[in-house]
């Protein structure tokens, strides 16, 4: 049962309890002690005008006073109006103090609690209508409970019978907004095709489709927008694909023409930057398309077992022969021996491009290192330049940007993808990608760290 659902049932059922608990007191203090003090008013009074019959009689009042004792199972006293016992029948009630004797005297019926419940009228000639006594009565106490057994029975049946009607219309609230709930979480974590179902109605639902609640619209909108979003997405895709595929065969024919342009002295640095441009231009290239596939598939192409420290060391051992890193110093932390299920080209290939980013833009040396943190695996490239600021880690990672010292003059510039191709390869692996600074001292940063954490077990 989900929370939502759980609070919608459990609020109706709170509502009607609270209902009901009130409904009760108000009918056990309010209504209910009314309806009684009027009975009692009425009886006292009737008790009171029989005994004034016999009050000069003083056995003839004893019998009719242990009479109303056996039939109306009250107990029953008769005192003078100084308070002096005349006659009782059942337990004898004390006498009443100076302020209800006189309110008897005045006509009214004097109700009381202490020290039991008892309620006092006065006792007239029934010829002169002079005053003669007092008449006490008390009826028996019996348990609260009992008189409110039934509505507390009925209460607890209509409880029930709302708790199995309530439910269904609590599902039926919730239940979209859950479904609508699971599907943004599912938009959010990158899954386009993620759709909000809409709501099934009954019969008499298909029959007025033009009539629809606040629900379905909020589901119809969310679709509406997933659909957008999923062809703004697909589309750029599909054109970085199709732009990268599309410059391959100029660049393969700017190679062979290369190829067989006469080399001479003079013209042989320039067309080593220009095969040096091409070659990087071929890598962009491959990075582009690289992205756009893990993007759309969202799956790494083939999974093994990876030889982590091997790995380390093959990068190490190729960073010393490529152009771009000559005279940096590319060192591997030793460490025991570590495997990792993973796709090792994609791995090689973001681990290499952090590497070429340490290179263009941080300083030597540039340290590799792989560590077991719990349940993941962390591979992390060092270096000692000046770092990345905090409110760049982030940005760093999108696709296409680089800070401002990335395109001032003297530092090798880059196109922007090796990070992101990075932080996908990392996502596609169930894992992520992490931008911090290597120490801190006295408050300030120093070099730069990128972490990239892999769950060991897939």
């Amino acid at each position: 049962m989900s929370r939502l659902h759980t609070r919608i049932y459990v609020h109706s059922l709170l509502v009607l309890l609270v209902v009901a608990v009130t409904t009760i007191g108000v009918f056990a203090l309010g209504a209910r002690g009314a309806f009684q003090r009027e009975v009692a008013e009425r009886l006292t009074r009737h008790v009171a005008s029989l005994a004034g019959e016999q009050f000069h009689d003083p056995e003839a009042l004893a019998r009719r006073l242990d009479g109303m004792h056996r039939d109306l199972d009250v107990d029953v006293t008769v005192r003078t109006l100084d308070g002096r016992l005349v006659s009782a029948a059942g337990a004898e009630l004390p006498a009443l103090d100076s302020g209800e004797v006189a309110e008897v005297r005045a006509g009214r019926v004097v109700v009381g609690a202490r020290p039991v419940g008892h309620a006092a009228a006065l006792i007239s000639d029934p010829r002169s209508g002079a005053p003669l006594g007092v008449l006490a009565a008390s009826t028996h106490h019996r348990h609260g409970f009992v008189g409110l057994l039934r509505p507390l029975l009925v209460i607890t049946v209509i409880l029930i019978v709302v708790a199995v009607a309530t439910r269904p219309l609590a599902r039926r609230i919730s239940r979209p907004l859950e479904r609508l709930t699971e599907a943004t979480r599912r938009l959010g974590g990158g899954d386009l095709t993620a759709r909000a179902p809409a709501t099934a109605g009954g019969r008499w639902w298909r029959r007025r489709r033009s009539r629809t609640d606040e629900l379905e619209e909020v589901t119809r909108a969310f679709n509406e927008m997933a659909e957008r979003v999923e062809r703004n997405v697909r589309g750029q895709q599909e054109l970085l694909a199709n732009v990268s595929h599309e410059l391959r065969s100029p660049l393969a024919r700017i190679r062979v023409a290369l190829e067989l342009v006469p080399r001479e002295a003079a013209g042989e640095a320039r067309l080593r930057d220009i095969e040096r441009d091409l070659a990087d231009l071929d890598r962009v290239i491959e990075d582009v398309l690289t992205t756009s596939r893990l993007e759309m598939t969202g799956l790494p192409t083939r999974l093994e077992s990876v030889d982590v420290q091997g790995l380390l060391a093959e990068l190490a051992e190729r960073a010393g022969h490529d152009p771009l890193l000559a005279g940096r110093r590319v060192d591997v932390v030793e460490g025991p021996p570590l495997t990792l299920v993973a796709d090792a080209v994609l791995l090689k290939r973001a681990l290499w491009n952090l590497i070429e980013n340490a290179a263009k833009y941080g300083a030597p040396p540039i340290v590799l290192a792989a560590a077991v943190e719990g349940d993941v695996v962390v591979l992390s490239v060092t270096d000692e330049g000046v770092g990345i600021a905090p409110d760049d880690r982030e940005r760093v990672l999108a696709p296409f940007y680089r800070i401002d010292r990335a395109r001032t003059p003297g530092v090798v510039a880059g196109i922007g993808l090796g990070l992101t191709l990075a932080r996908r390869v990392a996502e596609v692996h169930g894992g992520a990608i992490s931008i911090g600074p290597r120490t801190t001292e006295n408050g300030r940063d120093a070099g730069c760290r990128v972490r990239i954490t892999i769950p060991r077990q897939r």
